[in-house]
């Protein structure tokens, strides 16, 4: 098989989307513990509108998440943007997805107590359904990461896994 081109535009963009996802998942575990230490106040009860049935799950905002921002997935993203021959990106890159991402992110930022809110509430509606609490698995190369990024990286499932102990006891 002969070698592939190099394209500066494809490492760019990979690079650009690792430093992403890392991002988004820091983020979504903030969130997560944010949304944990919530003090909700009960739903209150809406007159049926006939739309759904009352055990039809409805899609919210939090359950479809922002790109990778799942309640459900607290690891590493999957999603790899871009035409791949091989595991390499060729010929240019488009950037609307990488300026997608960023756009959430930015979004989410602006009004992270309204996102953990509705997390919140997805959490709740998990846990008295008896569902698994979420799990955070460690981090990986969090050594290529600044420092302070670093250690809230690594600190962050065990907070987690400390949150997430009543999981089971209550509901």
């Amino acid at each position: 098989m002969a070698p592939q081109p190099h394209h500066p535009e494809a490492t760019l963009a990979q690079r650009t989307r690792a430093e992403l996802a890392r991002l988004e998942i820091i983020i979504r575990r903030l969130l997560m513990l944010m949304a944990l230490g919530l003090e909700l106040p009960p739903v209150p009860v809406r007159a049926s509108s006939g739309h759904h049935s009352g055990t039809e799950r409805v899609e919210t905002k939090a359950s479809t998440g922002l790109h990778g921002l799942s309640p459900r997935c607290l690891g590493p993203d999957m999603d790899r943007g871009g035409l791949e021959t091989a595991g390499r990106a060729i010929g240019p890159v488009p950037a609307a997805s990488l300026l997608a991402r960023l756009a959430e992110l930015q979004e989410l930022l602006a009004a992270p107590e309204a996102h953990a809110k509705r997390l919140a509430r997805t959490l709740e509606r998990q846990r008295k359904s008896s569902e698994a609490a979420p799990m955070a698995l460690p981090m990986v190369r969090t050594h290529r990461m600044p420092p302070e990024l670093g250690a809230i990286a690594t600190a962050l499932p065990e907070f987690l896994r400390d949150a997430f102990k009543s999981w089971e006891s209550s509901g």
